[in-house]
């Protein structure tokens, strides 16, 4: 017998087993579990609800008894007076407080009851403050009905902000499940971005690839081989066209310092003829005059003499061998000029006809056209390749994020379950 009731006693409470739901299952289970708050909380409120109506009628009753008191006689006459006076005032209040009457759901019902206690406590803070000492028993009365009011409120908080609690967990299990929707969205298009670029690059490369072939394909005509040779002649002529220019600088440099003196000379000295000549040769240096209306070595020339003359007289002094090379005599300077100035010009001349030449070869034109296509390709390979990259990125980012939500979704349903929940929450699409 004893054995019995020791087994009896030490036989283990029954192991609550864990609830199992689907990830599509999950809408409708968050559904349910909200209806069983608002079940439970419309059970948990209602003895409150049915005394917060019983305290409100035993106000009213109390302040309409309140009405048609006579008050106590032995109060000294002064207080009297005084509640006789707050008494009309304060059973206004009240009974316009207590013309509302709660009802609908436990939240609604809530709200207008403590909006009451509200407006009651207020009232009896203000008028009725006045009156406990003409109308004891009356007001006694008032007090004990707004407490009984006032508790039972109490009890109803505690009850909704369970509730609230309850729901919060729901809307957060909520988001947490819409938020998992998303990203399997959002990640089977950035998937999809990744596979549609992936293929577009391919093609992208197979289309540079046959460009690149065609350009192979076109150095072996023969054209090619002449658009080479042509091409070597214009870097000659360039390199030609740049000593050039570096002989003329050295020519134009001394010319030019020496040249801006003079003109400063025959200014001082009013030969006003030889100084607009002299400024004439300047602009000429320096590219000054409209095209075709200065020979710089013909206009160089013209004002050695007057130049020479002011060498000779001491008013131009000779500062470097520069200077003494290019102004020891009228020809030098512009013979300088007109030879590298013939040059130049013959190279261009030269280059030009080169250019001409290498443009009508039928090479020139294919190549061109091949290497503007080839062009536009790698600019779209590009781009391609740019929101190819940019879609796995997003792709990483969303896993890390949906890894992460699937544990808060698991935790708050768990949470609101009470007890352990497997949520079968599908892995991400693989790409």
């Amino acid at each position: 017998m004893f054995k019995q009731l020791r087994d009896l006693f030490l036989r283990p409470e029954p192991v609550e087993e864990s609830l199992e739901l689907s990830f599509d299952d999950l809408p409708a289970w968050l559904d349910a579990r909200e209806e069983e708050i608002g079940s439970g909380l419309s059970d948990a409120v209602r003895p409150s609800e049915e005394a917060i109506d019983g305290a409100l009628d035993h106000l009213k009753e109390a302040v309409a008894r309140l009405e048609t008191a006579e008050g106590d006689e032995e109060v000294h006459p002064r207080l009297r007076d005084i509640s006789k006076k707050a008494l009309p005032g304060f059973t206004k209040s009240m009974v316009q407080v207590l013309s509302r009457e709660p009802s609908g759901d436990p939240e609604t019902f809530y709200a207008t009851a403590a909006e009451i206690l509200k407006g009651v406590l207020k009232a009896m803070k203000g008028q009725g403050k006045y009156l406990s000492s003409a109308y004891p028993e009356e007001m006694k009365e008032i007090r004990t009905a707004a407490r009984d009011l006032g508790r039972e409120i109490n009890t109803m908080t505690e009850a909704i902000t369970r509730a609230r609690g309850d729901r919060r967990q729901v809307e957060d299990a909520r988001e947490s499940y819409a938020s998992l929707v998303r990203i399997r969205e959002e990640y089977a298009a950035a998937s999809g971005q990744v596979q549609e670029y992936g293929t577009a690059l391919a093609e992208a490369k197979r289309k540079i690839l046959l460009v690149e072939e065609d350009l192979d394909a076109l150095k072996q005509h023969p054209d090619y081989a002449r658009k080479q040779q042509i091409e070597e002649k214009i870097r000659e002529l360039d390199a030609l066209e740049e000593e050039t220019g570096r002989e003329i600088a050295a020519l134009r440099v001394p010319a030019i310092h020496l040249f801006r003196k003079a003109e400063k000379v025959a200014g001082r000295t009013g030969d006003s003829a030889t100084a607009a000549a002299i400024g004439r040769v300047l602009d000429a240096y320096t590219d000054s005059l409209p095209e075709g209306e200065g020979d710089p070595a013909g206009l160089t020339e013209a004002v050695m003499p007057a130049t020479l003359a002011m060498i000779r007289q001491g008013d131009l002094l000779l500062k470097n061998q520069d200077e003494v090379r290019l102004f020891s005599d009228p020809e030098t300077l512009p013979a300088g000029i007109r030879r590298v100035l013939h040059r130049q010009r013959e190279v261009r001349e030269q280059r030009g006809t080169l250019q001409e030449t290498r443009a009508t070869l039928p090479c020139v034109t294919e190549e061109q056209r091949l290497l503007a296509i080839l062009a536009e390709l790698r600019r779209e390979r590009e781009a391609k390749s740019a929101v190819r990259t940019r879609a796995e990125s997003q792709r990483e980012t969303l896993q890390t994020s949906y890894a992460a939500e699937r544990e808060r979704l698991r935790s708050r349903t768990a949470a609101l379950a009470g007890r352990d929940v497997e949520v079968e929450i599908p892995d991400l699409p693989s790409s």
